[in-house]
């Protein structure tokens, strides 16, 4: 397992595992890390384990509709992941996931399989893969997991509409999800920072409903 690790301290009081997008490795959410300036928090930030089909940097998912999909030894990877944190002494509760573009697709897939919540996840620029095998094997303590969708407005490689179906489905099925836009094109801007720090500040929510978008 390749990982990247940021902090900003010696005392981290949670940890944020960054997924990188298509053609990234684990130096790629590095400038992100640094620019969210999350005060106590450890960054792990693993490179994904397939090599991407166009010359350079890696993929989570490998292949393609025609012939298939690989898959299995990024789930093998994260679930490790999440495991080390732990290990690290963070609590679930402590543990986020920040994902970027296919890293946002990924955050979905991996935490509604958890058999416990986490603080939260906060998928940018992406979209859900195969909603009907995200819900077929999503856990119903999952819902308890506080989700912020974000996605810029000028996004024109993933349109901000795929974000919006997946709030949809989302709150559709029982999870408390909030949806931000902002105006942004296929990258984690500053206006992003701001919205993640907050979200991350107050991660205490009323489970008993979903939150509404904004």
């Amino acid at each position: 397992m390749n990982i990247n690790y940021y902090q900003d301290n010696d005392n981290p009081k949670r940890a944020v595992i960054g997924l990188h997008g298509w053609t990234g490795d684990e130096h790629a959410m590095v400038p992100a890390a640094r620019s969210m300036q999350v005060e106590n928090t450890k960054w792990y930030i693993p490179r994904a384990p397939y090599k991407s089909d166009v010359g350079k940097g890696f993929t989570w998912f490998s292949g393609n509709d025609e012939t298939g999909w690989e898959y299995e030894k990024t789930f093998e990877l994260t679930t490790a992941l999440i495991a080390q944190v732990m290990d690290d002494g963070f609590a679930p509760k402590d543990i986020y996931l920040i994902g970027f573009s296919m890293g946002a697709g990924l955050c979905f897939h991996v935490t509604l399989r958890l058999e416990f919540p986490i603080g939260g996840i906060i998928p940018i620029a992406g979209f859900i893969r195969n909603p009907d095998r995200l819900f077929n094997d999503a856990t119903e303590i999952s819902r308890k997991t506080p989700i912020l969708i974000l996605h810029g407005t000028e996004d024109e490689i993933i349109k901000p509409e795929k974000s919006q179906q997946a709030y949809n489905l989302l709150y559709e099925h029982g999870y408390c999800v909030r949806f931000e836009t902002y105006k942004a094109p296929h990258k984690i801007p500053i206006q992003a920072s701001a919205l993640i720090k907050d979200f991350i500040k107050d991660n205490e929510f009323d489970f008993s409903s979903n939150m509404k978008s904004v």
